[in-house]
């Protein structure tokens, strides 16, 4: 997920940890902060900020976005019931501004 540039957190690695276990069959297994915080340390991972150009995303991406997946969405949707794009600014910091990452992974 790192290189796609989506932010990794404790809580999906714990939520991924639990998805493997049960797959396992460990029914014991409850990723609590104490097991997060070990295997952090363990595998070398750190939280780090996510700045400059490391977050960008591609232009390609959105545009395929835009024409096939928003169309999509909104086809079923009266002009009424579509979501003005003013409303969305409460929203452009809810994005995480730091990921989970191995220690000597740069951060550009």
């Amino acid at each position: 997920m790192r290189d796609k540039n989506v932010p990794i957190s404790g809580p999906f690695i714990i939520e991924k940890a639990l998805q493997f276990t049960k797959v396992l069959g460990y029914d014991d297994f409850r990723g609590s902060n104490g097991w997060l915080e070990k295997f952090k340390r363990r595998h070398g991972i750190m939280a780090k900020i996510i700045s400059g150009e490391s977050k960008d995303v591609d232009d390609n991406d959105n545009e395929n976005w835009i024409t096939e997946t928003l169309s999509k969405i909104l086809k079923d949707y009266k002009p009424e019931n579509k979501l003005n794009a003013d409303e969305t600014a409460l929203f452009f910091q809810c994005f995480p501004q730091k990921t989970l990452t191995f220690k000597k992974k740069k951060m550009l």
